[in-house]
Parts: structure tokens; C-alpha cells; sequence
């Protein structure tokens, strides 16, 4: 017996439960990005405006910047965009801090959101290179999510599929926020070399 077969007289490749959680995170998923489309603010959100709305919060400005952040990401905003504006509000260091804060903070939110709509449903999906991946992951989760941060960064796909893993919260949450030390300094650095040339300011800012 082929493992198609098996696969096959076991009820298929994906369990029933599995299959219908993953139908629901996809529609969760294209609904949030409709809703973001069709009220507009994912067009809307640019640099300035959050450079806007980050100095009008005054005192409350870096709790409203990771806010917003994370609201940016969720509703599927480009994070780069966030990390610029971080750089350009409060400069490499302290813009370092506030773009990890709200990096970690929006990894987190986006996992929270799947998992509470998907569950662990990539579990249930019988596909044995699929189960061995997961099995490394259940392994180290903290060690692999480290990795994992140092070439994909905040790729909301990336939190979609580890949100649907039987990964902890608790260790995707240590483990992202580890590995996202290292890329966020070496983004921040390149922001901050590339706004201090004389071409990028003056864009940003006119002649």
C-alpha cells in the first residue's frame, strides 16, 4: 500500500478539524486585509502620518508608535515602513529600541490572532516531512526560532504558520524576541546610514 493510499482510507492528508481550522484562518486572514483595503488605511499609512500621529500623542508618543506598529503589521502594512519611521522619530538608538519593542509586540499579536482562530492545525496535516519538521521544532522551538528570525525577520507568513504549529506561546514569543536582536540592529543601522545621505533627506525632507 502506496502512502497515498494509506493516506487515503485514514481520511486524507489534512484531518477533517484541521482542514476546516485552516479555512478559517485564511478567511480571517483575507478579511483583515479587505478591511484594510476598504477602509484604506493601508494606503493611507505612510512615514509622515505616523510621524504625525506618534508627535501628536505627545508624552504617550512611543506607547502610540508601538500601537500602531502592531496594528500596521496585523493589518498586513509593510513592517520595513514602521522600522523607517522608528529611525526617523527617535533616531538609532532610542528608534532601535522602540522598533524592537514593536516588532516583538506585532510577532506576538499576529500569533495570538491565528492561533485563537486555527489552533494547532498544521499538526493535524499527515505529511511525514511535514511532521519532521515540526518534531524539530517541538525539539528546540526557542534555538530554531532564533534561526528562523535572523533570515525572516517579521514576515507576518511566517507568524500565520508558526501560530498554527503546536509551538508554546511562551517559546515563540522568547524565541522571536532573541532573534530579532541581531536583524533589527543591522536594519536600524542601515536605515540610519541611508536617511543620512544627502539624497534621502532630501526627499524626506525638500532641498
Amino acid at each position: 500500500m502506496t502512502e497515498r493510499d494509506a493516506l487515503a482510507r485514514d481520511g486524507g492528508i489534512i484531518k477533517p478539524r484541521s482542514k476546516k481550522r485552516l479555512f478559517a484562518v485564511a478567511a480571517l486572514l483575507l478579511g483583515v486585509y479587505l478591511v484594510g483595503r476598504a477602509t484604506g488605511i493601508v494606503d493611507q499609512v505612510d512615514i509622515p502620518t505616523v510621524r504625525r500621529v506618534v508627535d501628536a500623542a505627545g508624552g504617550w508618543g512611543f506607547l502610540v508608535f508601538v500601537l500602531v506598529f502592531v496594528l500596521g503589521v496585523l493589518l498586513q502594512v509593510p513592517g520595513m515602513l514602521f522600522v523607517a519611521a522608528g529611525i526617523l522619530i527617535y533616531g538609532k538608538t532610542t528608534g532601535y529600541f522602540a522598533n524592537l519593542a514593536g516588532a516583538i509586540v506585532a510577532v506576538c499579536a499576529s500569533f495570538t490572532m491565528v492561533r485563537a482562530v486555527g489552533g494547532s492545525a498544521l499538526a493535524g496535516v499527515r505529511r511525514p516531512w511535514l511532521q519532521r519538521i515540526l518534531a524539530k521544532l517541538d525539539d528546540k522551538p526557542i534555538r530554531w526560532l532564533i534561526v528562523i528570525r535572523l533570515f525572516a525577520f517579521i514576515a507576518p507568513p511566517l507568524n500565520y504558520v508558526l501560530a498554527l504549529t503546536r509551538i508554546r506561546f511562551r517559546d515563540y514569543a522568547i524565541g522571536s524576541a532573541l532573534g530579532l536582536v541581531t536583524p533589527m540592529a543591522v536594519v536600524t543601522m542601515m536605515f540610519d546610514w541611508l536617511f543620512a545621505t544627502s539624497w534621502m533627506k532630501a526627499i524626506l525632507f525638500g532641498p
